[in-house]
């Protein structure tokens, strides 16, 4: 991997995390990993820096039938692959499949509904969307804007009826490296959570 990457192992994912935590702490706010990605090489550099931060021996993940996106993530970490029902990150890059992959992800339980998946995916469109979101890390409401890539997600977020406080997180990758978080907490003003 050295040799096929100039990417950091410790001072590149700290600088990835930091942006990470960044984003996830402020809901809707997009950060850049653009100068760690361009560390790394092949169709999918932002997932690459995302993965290698995230993934190891502790964690599972699922490409999401994604064959080119598995073996560089398996080839970058030390993760199990895992079904869609049971990974820990999902890595999705076909947005056709959001509807199935919102029914399969696991959504933690009442008791631990921090065990639940973190979806990342691909966000190539453009921002014609404007969202009220509301929830922690938000100050009353924020219009966010975004693209119908970020809409459908949220909105099939929703359909799935989760329990309050269960769901899962949230991450757009866009090809440039731009990264925007939606935490499982955070809401459209529009949605109701089921209690």
């Amino acid at each position: 991997m050295k040799t096929l990457h100039q990417f950091d192992e410790v001072l590149d994912t700290q600088a990835v995390f930091r942006k990470l935590l960044e984003a996830m702490s402020n809901p809707a706010r997009t950060v850049s990993v653009a100068a760690q990605m361009e560390k790394l090489f092949g169709e999918y550099r932002a997932f690459l820096a995302l993965g290698m931060t995230l993934l190891d021996n502790e964690v599972t993940f699922s490409p999401c039938g994604n064959e080119a996106l598995r073996k560089d993530l398996q080839l970058v970490s030390l993760s199990p692959e895992a079904a869609v029902s049971d990974a820990d990150y999902l890595f999705v890059t076909d947005v056709r499949q959001l509807p199935e992959i919102f029914a399969q992800a696991k959504c933690g339980t009442l008791i631990d509904p921090h065990k639940s998946a973190t979806l990342l995916i691909r966000d190539s469109s453009e921002k014609t969307e404007t969202l009220p979101l509301f929830g922690p890390g938000i100050a009353g409401e924020t219009a966010y804007s975004c693209s119908g890539v970020v809409r459908q997600a949220l909105e099939l977020r929703e359909q799935q009826t989760y329990e309050y406080p269960m769901g899962v997180d949230l991450i757009f990758v866009t090809d440039s490296g731009d990264v925007t978080c939606i935490p499982r907490l955070v809401r459209r003003r529009d949605s109701q959570w089921h209690m």
